[in-house]
């Protein structure tokens, strides 16, 4: 098994939404279904999201970035094992296997398309999110 530092979550259920992590680990479990097991830990805010999540057993849509916050976020479809509350935070695994290797560039302009962004507006908020992400 190899272990990685998950330093971005995004989920794309219902809509886009980034979690705040505290910390997290990413393990890609080197089994035959290309498995990987994902801790995020949160503050409790986001108990009721992830707690549906769990209790509805169906898979969702999530990007995750490892090592640093520079790279190219990777696209999972994950389930929620289980959601373990600790003091005022909480721990959330979760059974993911990668889809595709996003490439950066993409998911923040389908983003922007999305929310209808057009012309310089949208250049602008494509740079600047780029810029974000990238560091």
């Amino acid at each position: 098994m190899k272990t990685f530092k998950l330093v971005a979550l995004t989920l794309l259920h219902g809509q886009k939404q980034d979690i705040s992590l505290i910390d997290g680990l990413m393990i890609n479990k080197e089994d035959e279904n290309k498995r990987w097991l994902i801790e995020a830990y949160v503050e409790q805010t986001y108990r009721e999201l992830f707690t549906s999540l769990k209790e509805s057993e169906a898979p969702f849509d999530a990007l995750v970035t490892i090592s640093r916050k520079t790279n190219d976020p990777a696209h999972v479809r994950a389930t929620v094992r289980s959601v373990t509350m600790m003091g005022e935070r909480m721990s959330v695994l979760m059974d993911a296997v990668i889809i595709q290797r996003s490439n950066l560039a993409e998911v923040v302009l389908e983003d922007l398309v999305q929310r209808g962004l057009h012309g310089e507006t949208l250049l602008q908020q494509f740079k600047q999110q780029m810029h974000t992400k990238r560091g």
